[in-house]
């Protein structure tokens, strides 16, 4: 099946930009994989602008109730702020909200920065990929003990897990991927039939 107009746009972005490279890569579980994905390599205020558009259309349409945007830190932090921005742009103002790897004693002080979750928020958390869930639970449980907010939807630009790790399940709220390891060795079928075997191996492991 073609990818969507939207997920083509997606890995040309990716691919465009470096954030999307083939190899050999170990990953931080130990895991080899055929692919490396990185997304701190959109690095321009065109490359921001255009996932940040990838982003709210696909938040716009799963979550139609948002009201704020969390960012986790680090590369959260510019996904976030670049989608809000994008919703802005389609007349919806999403407030924005972000974390600290470490409290900060002075200043302003504290954890968290931008607009307070509060009761009646509908948050949305946003991120570079979805491996095992683990680091995502986290922010979930921080945001429910310090505020007491349940977060709607985990929204990530790619779904990197296999089908071991989905059998497993995350314990999160629904997911809103952008693309997923089916969707990535559909892109790369045509030009490299070889890698997509691979990619589509890594996805069934």
């Amino acid at each position: 099946m073609p990818l969507s107009p939207e997920k083509q746009e997606f890995f040309d972005l990716l691919s465009a930009s470096g954030a999307l490279r083939f190899g050999d890569f170990t990953l931080k579980s130990g895991a080899r994989s055929p692919f490396f994905c990185n997304l701190g390599d959109l690095d321009s205020g065109m490359r921001l602008r255009s996932i940040g558009r990838l982003f709210a259309g696909a938040i716009a349409a799963a979550v139609p109730g948002t009201t704020l945007l969390f960012g986790p830190a680090y590369k959260g932090i510019a996904l976030a702020t670049a989608t809000a921005a994008a919703a802005a742009e389609a007349g919806k103002d999403w407030a924005v909200a972000f974390d600290r790897k470490e409290a900060k004693d002075h200043g302003e002080g504290g954890r968290y920065i931008g607009r307070t979750p509060r009761a009646g928020d509908v948050v949305v958390l946003v991120d570079d990929v979805m491996s095992d869930g683990g680091t995502k639970r986290t922010v979930c449980e921080a945001l429910k003990r310090d505020f007491g907010v349940e977060v709607a939807a985990v929204a990530v630009a790619l779904d990197r897990r296999t089908e071991t790790t989905k059998a497993k399940g995350s314990g999160l709220a629904p997911l809103v991927a952008l693309a997923d390891l089916a969707d990535l060795a559909g892109y790369v079928k045509e030009k490299d039939p070889a890698l997509a075997e691979k990619i589509d191996a890594f996805r069934r492991s």
